[in-house]
């Protein structure tokens, strides 16, 4: 019986222990997204709520985007790699945004209870 117990707890221990993580930007709250609203909402309110963009592009039509990204992966030995990512576009002109795009993607991994 105790070899069985420290069987479990090694096995455990590599269980958790071997899963190697990486993560990329901030995650996105969606408690914040809601604060913001399209023709009111300031470039200034864009940066409180979720920092420094990662990416600032300037469009053609004289439009200023916003891009956030976030990334984490996940790849435990026993199943394959989980990917959870997250991506906000926030499109501003003379400073006020015009519109926001959040997207999400995963990858569910196989074994799941």
């Amino acid at each position: 019986m105790r070899y069985m117990k420290v069987m479990l707890v090694l096995f455990l221990g590599f269980s958790f222990g071997c899963a190697a993580m990486t993560i990329e930007g901030r995650q996105i709250n969606s408690a914040r997204l809601k604060q913001l609203t399209p023709g009111v909402s300031q470039a200034q309110k864009v940066e409180e709520l979720f920092g420094k963009p990662d990416k600032v592009e300037n469009l053609s039509t004289g439009e200023q985007m916003y891009v956030y990204g976030y990334e984490m992966k996940s790849s435990p030995w026993w199943t394959t790699e989980a990917v959870d990512k997250q991506n906000l576009e926030v499109t501003l002109k003379d400073g006020v945004v015009q519109n926001y795009r959040m997207r999400t993607a995963g990858k569910e991994t196989i074994l799941k209870e």
